[in-house]
Protein backbone atom coordinates (compact mmCIF):
# COMPACT_ATOMS: atom_id res chain seq x y z
CA UNK A 1 0.00 0.00 0.00
CA UNK A 2 1.26 3.32 -0.45
CA UNK A 3 2.72 5.54 2.29
CA UNK A 4 0.78 8.36 1.31
CA UNK A 5 -2.74 6.05 1.43
CA UNK A 6 -1.67 4.76 4.75
CA UNK A 7 -1.14 7.63 6.23
CA UNK A 8 -4.51 9.42 4.95
CA UNK A 9 -6.36 6.70 5.86
CA UNK A 10 -4.73 6.44 9.51
CA UNK A 11 -5.23 10.27 9.99
CA UNK A 12 -8.80 9.65 8.89
CA UNK A 13 -9.87 6.83 11.07
CA UNK A 14 -8.14 9.21 13.91
CA UNK A 15 -10.11 11.93 13.17
CA UNK A 16 -13.70 9.89 12.62
CA UNK A 17 -12.99 7.72 16.55
CA UNK A 18 -12.09 11.49 18.09
CA UNK A 19 -15.56 13.42 16.55
CA UNK A 20 -17.71 10.17 17.91
CA UNK A 21 -15.44 10.70 21.56
CA UNK A 22 -17.48 12.35 24.06
CA UNK A 23 -17.01 15.76 24.36
CA UNK A 24 -18.81 18.17 27.49
CA UNK A 25 -19.55 14.38 28.24
CA UNK A 26 -21.47 15.69 31.88
CA UNK A 27 -24.33 18.01 31.85
CA UNK A 28 -26.80 19.26 34.23
CA UNK A 29 -29.81 20.79 32.68
CA UNK A 30 -33.34 21.49 33.31
CA UNK A 31 -33.52 22.68 36.36
CA UNK A 32 -36.89 23.60 37.52
CA UNK A 33 -37.58 24.87 41.05
CA UNK A 34 -41.54 26.18 42.55
CA UNK A 35 -43.79 26.08 45.53
CA UNK A 36 -45.63 23.06 45.49
CA UNK A 37 -49.22 22.68 45.38
CA UNK A 38 -49.17 22.05 50.07
CA UNK A 39 -47.65 25.19 50.18
CA UNK A 40 -49.17 27.75 52.05
CA UNK A 41 -50.78 31.37 49.89
CA UNK A 42 -48.64 34.39 50.12
CA UNK A 43 -50.75 36.48 52.85
CA UNK A 44 -49.82 40.33 52.77
CA UNK A 45 -52.96 41.87 53.50
CA UNK A 46 -54.39 40.50 56.78
CA UNK A 47 -53.18 43.51 59.31
CA UNK A 48 -51.97 41.02 61.90
CA UNK A 49 -50.51 38.32 60.20
CA UNK A 50 -48.22 37.85 56.73
CA UNK A 51 -46.60 35.07 55.41
CA UNK A 52 -44.74 34.70 52.01
CA UNK A 53 -42.60 32.78 50.00
CA UNK A 54 -39.88 32.54 47.01
CA UNK A 55 -37.80 29.92 44.85
CA UNK A 56 -34.97 30.98 42.88
CA UNK A 57 -32.32 29.16 41.04
CA UNK A 58 -28.64 30.27 41.73
CA UNK A 59 -26.66 27.65 39.73
CA UNK A 60 -28.32 26.29 36.83
CA UNK A 61 -25.85 23.53 36.27
CA UNK A 62 -24.07 23.37 32.43
CA UNK A 63 -21.41 21.23 30.86
CA UNK A 64 -17.79 19.98 31.41
CA UNK A 65 -15.64 17.81 28.97
CA UNK A 66 -15.28 14.35 29.84
CA UNK A 67 -12.01 14.74 32.35
CA UNK A 68 -11.73 12.74 35.43
CA UNK A 69 -12.73 15.23 38.28
CA UNK A 70 -14.35 17.30 36.69
CA UNK A 71 -17.61 18.55 38.05
CA UNK A 72 -20.81 20.49 37.10
CA UNK A 73 -23.30 21.67 39.98
CA UNK A 74 -26.87 23.27 40.15
CA UNK A 75 -28.46 25.00 43.20
CA UNK A 76 -31.81 26.47 44.04
CA UNK A 77 -33.09 28.33 47.08
CA UNK A 78 -36.57 28.78 48.84
CA UNK A 79 -37.07 31.28 51.16
CA UNK A 80 -39.67 32.55 53.46
CA UNK A 81 -40.90 34.94 55.99
CA UNK A 82 -43.86 34.27 58.71
CA UNK A 83 -44.57 37.16 61.09
CA UNK A 84 -47.68 37.25 63.44
CA UNK A 85 -48.63 40.61 65.87
CA UNK A 86 -51.30 41.07 68.03
CA UNK A 87 -52.47 44.40 67.76
CA UNK A 88 -54.87 46.65 70.17
CA UNK A 89 -57.88 45.68 67.46
CA UNK A 90 -56.61 42.32 65.64
CA UNK A 91 -56.86 39.32 67.33
CA UNK A 92 -54.05 37.53 69.44
CA UNK A 93 -53.87 33.75 66.91
CA UNK A 94 -50.96 30.66 66.58
CA UNK A 95 -50.41 31.09 62.74
CA UNK A 96 -49.13 27.81 61.22
CA UNK A 97 -48.32 27.44 57.69
CA UNK A 98 -46.94 25.05 55.52
CA UNK A 99 -43.65 25.94 53.95
CA UNK A 100 -43.30 23.09 50.41
CA UNK A 101 -41.19 22.65 47.13
CA UNK A 102 -40.59 20.69 44.65
CA UNK A 103 -37.13 20.93 42.27
CA UNK A 104 -35.85 18.83 39.69
CA UNK A 105 -32.68 18.43 37.59
CA UNK A 106 -31.40 15.84 35.00
CA UNK A 107 -27.88 14.76 34.63
CA UNK A 108 -26.50 12.73 31.48
CA UNK A 109 -23.00 11.74 30.22
CA UNK A 110 -21.46 11.00 27.23
CA UNK A 111 -21.43 6.80 26.34
CA UNK A 112 -19.13 5.36 28.61
CA UNK A 113 -18.32 7.69 31.21
CA UNK A 114 -19.04 7.16 35.02
CA UNK A 115 -19.97 9.52 37.65
CA UNK A 116 -20.56 10.49 40.69
CA UNK A 117 -23.58 12.99 42.39
CA UNK A 118 -23.37 14.79 45.62
CA UNK A 119 -26.72 16.56 47.30
CA UNK A 120 -26.02 18.97 49.55
CA UNK A 121 -28.88 20.68 51.63
CA UNK A 122 -28.70 23.38 53.74
CA UNK A 123 -31.43 24.67 55.80
CA UNK A 124 -31.31 28.08 58.32
CA UNK A 125 -32.52 31.03 59.55
CA UNK A 126 -33.85 32.72 62.78
CA UNK A 127 -36.66 32.17 64.89
CA UNK A 128 -37.71 35.88 66.71
CA UNK A 129 -39.74 37.13 69.94
CA UNK A 130 -40.25 40.76 70.29
CA UNK A 131 -41.58 42.42 73.29
CA UNK A 132 -43.91 44.90 72.39
CA UNK A 133 -44.25 46.37 76.31
CA UNK A 134 -41.10 47.66 77.09
CA UNK A 135 -39.98 44.90 79.23
CA UNK A 136 -42.95 45.97 81.63
CA UNK A 137 -42.24 43.83 84.73
CA UNK A 138 -45.88 43.71 85.62
CA UNK A 139 -46.83 43.00 81.97
CA UNK A 140 -47.74 39.78 81.03
CA UNK A 141 -47.82 39.29 76.83
CA UNK A 142 -45.49 36.34 75.67
CA UNK A 143 -44.60 34.85 72.47
CA UNK A 144 -42.96 31.92 70.75
CA UNK A 145 -41.82 30.98 67.03
CA UNK A 146 -40.32 27.88 65.55
CA UNK A 147 -40.12 25.55 62.62
CA UNK A 148 -40.89 21.42 62.70
CA UNK A 149 -38.64 18.86 61.50
CA UNK A 150 -38.01 19.22 57.57
CA UNK A 151 -38.89 16.08 55.73
CA UNK A 152 -37.19 15.69 52.11
CA UNK A 153 -38.16 13.36 49.21
CA UNK A 154 -35.93 12.32 46.37
CA UNK A 155 -37.53 10.73 43.62
CA UNK A 156 -40.24 10.16 46.56
CA UNK A 157 -38.21 8.21 48.47
CA UNK A 158 -37.93 10.19 51.82
CA UNK A 159 -34.01 10.81 52.42
CA UNK A 160 -33.14 10.60 56.10
CA UNK A 161 -29.53 11.92 55.54
CA UNK A 162 -31.19 15.24 54.20
CA UNK A 163 -33.94 15.42 57.57
CA UNK A 164 -33.42 18.03 60.26
CA UNK A 165 -34.61 18.47 63.85
CA UNK A 166 -37.56 20.78 64.88
CA UNK A 167 -36.55 24.06 66.21
CA UNK A 168 -38.34 26.59 69.13
CA UNK A 169 -37.76 29.64 70.53
CA UNK A 170 -40.44 29.13 73.35
CA UNK A 171 -42.77 31.54 75.08
CA UNK A 172 -41.21 33.98 76.65
CA UNK A 173 -41.80 37.79 77.62
CA UNK A 174 -38.88 39.34 76.45
CA UNK A 175 -36.90 40.29 73.14
CA UNK A 176 -35.33 36.98 72.02
CA UNK A 177 -33.99 35.54 68.68
CA UNK A 178 -32.79 32.07 67.65
CA UNK A 179 -30.50 31.17 65.00
CA UNK A 180 -30.05 27.70 64.01
CA UNK A 181 -28.05 25.98 60.84
CA UNK A 182 -28.59 22.29 59.71
CA UNK A 183 -27.09 20.46 56.43
CA UNK A 184 -27.59 17.42 54.70
CA UNK A 185 -25.79 15.78 52.43
CA UNK A 186 -26.05 12.10 50.35
CA UNK A 187 -24.49 10.34 47.46
CA UNK A 188 -25.38 8.41 44.43
CA UNK A 189 -22.18 6.77 43.50
CA UNK A 190 -21.11 4.91 40.19
CA UNK A 191 -23.78 6.51 37.39
CA UNK A 192 -23.63 6.31 33.63
CA UNK A 193 -25.84 7.43 31.71
CA UNK A 194 -29.22 9.45 32.56
CA UNK A 195 -29.84 10.55 35.86
CA UNK A 196 -33.31 12.49 36.61
CA UNK A 197 -33.87 13.53 40.04
CA UNK A 198 -36.66 15.19 41.74
CA UNK A 199 -37.50 16.77 45.09
CA UNK A 200 -40.42 17.43 47.34
CA UNK A 201 -39.34 19.30 50.76
CA UNK A 202 -41.60 20.41 53.10
CA UNK A 203 -42.01 21.65 56.92
CA UNK A 204 -44.18 24.11 58.70
CA UNK A 205 -43.34 27.09 60.70
CA UNK A 206 -45.15 28.84 63.52
CA UNK A 207 -46.01 32.28 64.83
CA UNK A 208 -47.22 32.27 67.75
CA UNK A 209 -48.21 35.73 69.29
CA UNK A 210 -51.68 34.78 71.18
CA UNK A 211 -50.15 36.40 74.54
CA UNK A 212 -49.73 39.23 72.62
CA UNK A 213 -46.26 39.71 71.83
CA UNK A 214 -45.20 39.68 68.23
CA UNK A 215 -43.17 36.53 67.18
CA UNK A 216 -41.66 36.08 63.42
CA UNK A 217 -39.74 33.31 61.73
CA UNK A 218 -37.46 34.74 58.68
CA UNK A 219 -36.04 32.15 56.30
CA UNK A 220 -34.71 34.57 54.18
CA UNK A 221 -36.86 36.92 52.75
CA UNK A 222 -37.56 40.36 54.63
CA UNK A 223 -41.87 41.12 56.17
CA UNK A 224 -44.08 39.65 54.08
CA UNK A 225 -45.73 42.77 51.79
CA UNK A 226 -45.28 46.30 52.12
CA UNK A 227 -43.74 47.21 55.70
CA UNK A 228 -46.63 47.49 58.16
CA UNK A 229 -46.53 49.98 61.10
CA UNK A 230 -45.74 48.87 64.28
CA UNK A 231 -44.69 45.57 63.08
CA UNK A 232 -40.44 45.25 63.42
CA UNK A 233 -40.23 41.26 64.19
CA UNK A 234 -40.33 40.10 60.31
CA UNK A 235 -37.46 42.70 59.51
CA UNK A 236 -34.11 41.37 59.34
CA UNK A 237 -32.74 45.31 60.54
CA UNK A 238 -34.71 45.08 63.77
CA UNK A 239 -33.17 41.84 65.12
CA UNK A 240 -33.34 42.08 69.11
CA UNK A 241 -32.35 39.87 72.13
CA UNK A 242 -29.73 37.94 73.41
CA UNK A 243 -27.20 36.14 70.87
CA UNK A 244 -29.07 37.97 67.85
CA UNK A 245 -26.64 38.98 65.08
CA UNK A 246 -28.80 41.98 63.89
CA UNK A 247 -28.06 43.92 61.31
CA UNK A 248 -24.89 41.51 60.19
CA UNK A 249 -27.69 38.96 59.22
CA UNK A 250 -26.89 38.21 55.62
CA UNK A 251 -30.81 37.11 54.82
CA UNK A 252 -29.43 35.71 51.35
CA UNK A 253 -27.69 33.04 53.20
CA UNK A 254 -31.05 32.13 54.94
CA UNK A 255 -33.78 29.67 53.51
CA UNK A 256 -33.59 26.34 52.30
CA UNK A 257 -30.97 25.79 49.71
CA UNK A 258 -30.43 22.30 47.25
CA UNK A 259 -26.84 21.80 45.63
CA UNK A 260 -26.35 19.11 43.43
CA UNK A 261 -22.67 18.25 42.29
CA UNK A 262 -22.37 15.50 39.60
CA UNK A 263 -18.08 14.38 39.10
CA UNK A 264 -16.75 12.68 36.52
CA UNK A 265 -14.96 9.48 38.24
CA UNK A 266 -13.82 7.60 34.90
CA UNK A 267 -13.60 8.30 31.48
CA UNK A 268 -13.09 5.31 28.69
CA UNK A 269 -9.79 3.96 27.89
CA UNK A 270 -9.15 4.38 24.02
CA UNK A 271 -9.90 1.93 21.78
CA UNK A 272 -7.49 -0.89 19.67
CA UNK A 273 -8.88 0.86 16.86
CA UNK A 274 -7.60 4.36 17.64
CA UNK A 275 -4.34 3.10 19.23
CA UNK A 276 -3.84 1.29 15.88
CA UNK A 277 -5.15 4.06 13.40
CA UNK A 278 -2.96 6.20 14.98
CA UNK A 279 0.39 4.22 15.18
CA UNK A 280 -0.38 3.52 11.02
CA UNK A 281 -0.55 7.56 11.01
CA UNK A 282 2.70 7.72 12.84
CA UNK A 283 4.40 5.09 11.06
CA UNK A 284 3.50 6.63 7.57
CA UNK A 285 4.33 9.60 8.11
CA UNK A 286 8.02 9.04 9.64
CA UNK A 287 8.60 6.49 6.39
CA UNK A 288 7.52 9.03 4.27
CA UNK A 289 9.55 12.00 5.66
CA UNK A 290 12.39 9.00 5.91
Amino acid sequence: MPTRSVCVRGIFATAVFLAAYPVGALTISGVTIAVAGTNSPDDTVTSHTNNTSATSILAAGGIVADTVAANVSAKTRYASNLWADAGLFDPAENVITTNSYDMSLSVNAGTGITYDIDIETVFQGILVREDEDGGCFFCTQQSAAGVSAVQVEINSVVSVPHATSAQLLALGYYDASGAFSELGNSSLTGLTGTTNLSFNVIWTSNADNTEGDEAAVLLGLDEAGSPIGGVTGGEYGNLTGPGSPGDARDMNLDGHFIEVIATVTAIPEPSTALLLATGLAIIAVRRRRG
